[in-house]
């Protein structure tokens, strides 16, 4: 809105008796410092009348554009779910100023700020799942609710207990990176999609409506987490009722991802990544797609370095080698992708290894993360992914290769941006 300019108030702006041109008019002479006073109120009167007159053209100039702290556009929803009086760990943005990953590294321990957005298309009796858009959830709406509640947390405790570097010999390491949920907006619909027959959300309307380059350039938010679903093959198409992609990223260095790499979603002065969560699955699913981004974001620094020498990825058992620390789909120990229960033990050098060649071999199997499935927090796939996450090379890792130093890898993902112009995993 443009600012209103408030005229200056000057004698020459004070109501007076009107006067007949030729007109002699005798009026009654006042002391000079009564003059002073008369003028002075009524400069003061007509600075009331006009604050009066422009009280609402200033509040709309100051009034803050929408944020997170404010409803979402009705052109994105027409309904937020209802939200728990207090949700742990999310905070308003409104009228807060956030740090920047860099200003909040403490002993580089990094903070991540986050976005979660959750859709939930309803039945008409606004009690379940509807069906007809998810293809295969109809399940409860509070219970799903509640699910993507207890996940978002459950991801969140994961990714700080997978950065504690060696956290499972030493339980008091500091987490790499501290996550901090800093918003929440749930909405009673189903996804936004593009209408070109694709079935794959329409990421761009999505950001922009909740204006993410304002959150990501001011805010500092560096991922957003998104809960849909996906569905089986939607009836005549070869696609999914929802054709999700697991990550994105955009920024200055482009969609980096595991994705198909299109593009198309605003472009801001800082990288920022979006997930696409299937609250039909659990959190080892969706640390498993947070996964694969960390797999996309370091092969940009070094696909040999991190393919070849730390992970060895693939099924090494099969394979008949040592394995590494592994990746994603196979643990060290794997003869197939999804391998996580695998108790057999085989040869790796993940435990003594430094990047040097030199290693030491241990015999590794699930036994070394657990092979049980107990809880959604507690699984052989997530406990997998968490023990491998901290593996890798952290805080005061004291690693080396070729006579150089190897520096925290969370902050290549902490500071993707600095990353990609330094693109080594060692100090300079």
């Amino acid at each position: 809105m443009t600012p209103v300019d408030i005229p200056e108030v000057s004698v020459s702006n004070l109501p007076n008796t009107p006067t007949l041109i030729n007109e002699t008019v005798q009026q009654p002479q006042l002391p000079r410092n009564w003059n002073s006073k008369l003028i002075m109120v009524g400069a003061v009167l007509v600075l009331l009348v006009l604050a009066l007159l422009l009280r609402g053209p200033l509040m709309n100039f100051f009034e803050p554009t929408h944020g997170l702290g404010a409803l979402p556009p009705a052109s994105l929803s027409p309904t937020l779910a209802p939200q728990p009086d207090i949700q742990s760990g999310t905070e308003s943005l409104e009228n807060t100023s956030l740090p920047t990953p860099q200003q909040t590294a403490k002993d580089d321990v990094y903070t991540m700020n986050v976005l979660v957005l959750s859709y939930f298309p309803l039945t008409a009796d606004g009690q379940s799942i509807d069906l007809q858009v998810t293809g295969d959830w109809g399940e409860s709406y509070q219970s799903t609710l509640q699910k993507t509640r207890d996940q978002t947390k459950n991801l969140q405790n994961a990714l700080e207990k997978g950065t504690k570097y060696l956290g499972y010999k030493n339980t008091t390491a500091p987490s790499g990176l501290k996550y901090k949920v800093i918003d929440t907006k749930e909405y009673t619909q189903a996804v936004p999609m593009l209408l070109d027959g694709s079935r794959k959300p329409n990421y761009s309307k999505i950001l922009l409506d909740h204006n993410i380059c304002n959150l990501v350039d001011t805010k500092n938010i560096t991922e957003v987490w998104l809960w849909a679903y996906q569905g089986p093959s939607y009836p005549g198409t070869s696609v999914p009722y929802l054709n999700i992609s697991e990550s994105k990223m955009s920024g200055p260095n482009g969609d980096i991802s595991n994705s198909y790499r299109e593009n198309n979603m605003p472009v801001c002065s800082k990288t920022y990544r979006v997930y696409t969560f299937n609250y039909q699955r659990g959190t080892a699913e969706a640390l498993h797609s947070w996964g694969h981004q960390l797999e996309s974001e370091m092969d940009a620094i070094s696909t040999p370095f991190f393919r070849n020498v730390w992970q060895k990825t693939g099924p090494a058992a099969t394979q008949n080698r040592t394995g590494g620390c592994g990746d994603v789909h196979h643990p060290p120990n794997a003869i197939a992708d999804y391998d996580y229960k695998n108790a057999t033990p085989h040869a790796s050098d993940c435990f003594d290894w430094s990047a040097s060649g030199t290693q030491k071999v241990t015999d590794i199997s699930c036994k070394n993360w657990g092979c049980g499935d107990v809880s959604d927090s507690n699984n052989a796939h997530i406990n997998y992914l968490v023990w491998n996450m901290q593996n890798i090379p952290g805080k005061d890792n004291g690693l080396s290769y070729g006579g150089q130093q190897l520096i925290n890898w969370w902050e290549i993902h902490a500071d993707f941006d600095k990353a990609m112009k330094e693109r080594s995993f060692f100090v300079k």
